[in-house]
């Protein structure tokens, strides 16, 4: 970790002018923007940043100006994800639930880095494919999912009640066995209506390879 870390860390803080960063959510998205902002306080900088969640931008505010999405975009985007395909390089994300968050940043952003362990990669996506879904329109998703063949799981909390996105809307698991190709899948589910997102993501991005946190 610390040459794949190092090599990132260096490289963005020689960054000039000083670069806008997104940040992802997740344990591995916290472990780079924090480690990234303790070297951009060493040099008395405190760039703009764009959270993809309350979560990330209470636990990073020491480090960064927290800004809503500039017009202009976003320099370089820092980023976890739930499974990569060694085959055809498909992610998987919203495990957290801020899929459409960080999908929005990704699409503004000129460098998506996303780090993960290795044990995240494989030949064949078998991680559910979340879809973030408007409360109003949950109903009628489920039963499009089951025309579909799909099977599916509304996703809770420990106490057993729905999961709730900082958008306000529900999330829905979707299984997907056998299929070779997720993409077909996805694009079935975007076209839901209610479905604001599901969370296939196909970017060209620097994968980078951590050790277990």
């Amino acid at each position: 970790m610390e040459n794949t870390l190092g090599s990132f860390i260096k490289s963005s803080v020689n960054m000039k002018p000083v670069p806008v960063i997104g940040l992802g959510s997740g344990a591995a998205a916290y472990t780079i923007a924090k480690a990234l902002g303790i070297e951009f306080k060493r040099l008395g900088v405190k760039p703009g940043a764009v959270p993809s969640s309350s979560q990330i931008k209470f636990l990073v505010s020491d480090y960064y100006t927290m800004i809503e999405p500039p017009v202009s975009g976003i320099d370089i985007v820092i980023d976890g994800a739930d499974e990569v395909s060694s085959t055809n390089n498909y992610i998987i994300k919203g495990g957290g639930g801020a899929l459409t968050r960080e999908r929005i940043i990704w699409e503004m952003a000129r460098e998506r880095h996303v780090f993960i362990t290795k044990e995240k990669i494989s030949r064949k996506l078998s991680h559910p494919l979340p879809a973030e879904v408007i409360p109003f329109a949950i109903n009628l998703v489920q039963k499009k999912l089951d025309e579909l063949g799909l099977k599916w799981q509304l996703r809770k909390d420990q106490k057993g009640y729905p999961t709730f996105t900082e958008n306000g809307n529900m999330i829905i698991d979707i299984a997907y066995a056998n299929q070779d190709d997720l993409r077909p899948v996805y694009e079935k589910v975007k076209l839901l209506p209610g479905v604001v997102d599901a969370g296939l993501f196909i970017y060209d991005v620097h994968l980078h390879i951590i050790e277990q946190q």
